[in-house]
């Protein structure tokens, strides 16, 4: 999980920068949540959970800058696709999620599902590329 690969690529280096930078933060999270010890740096974690949602807001609206500069046709969908992400990230109880690894887990967990899927299916459409 959250191991970049060149199936994720659109060409678009920028683009790819931000999507790699999103995997890291994941794969940095994901790596200290599978360790053996059964304590949570509460801190680390809080951070590292609000830098994700930060940077992928920042990521999202770099794309949609060049989405609506290119006047793509799927700009709104793509948009709300993003905004739901990042609201849905936003409702999670951080103090909750970070007391306990299981749940940790499922939410990063999730992240990485979305991201796949959105990067297959949605960013790839933008930039004419199909798997």
């Amino acid at each position: 999980m959250f191991q970049w690969s060149k199936m994720y690529e659109t060409g678009s280096s920028f683009i790819d920068d931000n999507h790699k930078k999103l995997f890291e933060i994941g794969y940095d999270v994901l790596t200290c949540t599978q360790s053996g010890s059964n304590e949570v740096n509460i801190s680390y974690f809080n951070n590292a959970l609000k830098d994700f949602i930060s940077y992928a807001k920042f990521s999202f609206s770099i794309e949609e800058d060049y989405m609506s500069e290119i006047e793509y046709k799927e700009f709104v969908n793509h948009r709300r696709e993003h905004y739901f992400f990042i609201k849905r990230l936003c409702y999670y109880d951080f103090d909750d999620i970070i007391a306990d690894k299981e749940t940790l887990l499922r939410v990063f967990e999730f992240i990485y599902s979305w991201l796949d899927q959105h990067m297959i299916s949605e960013d790839l459409k933008l930039f004419n590329k199909q798997l």
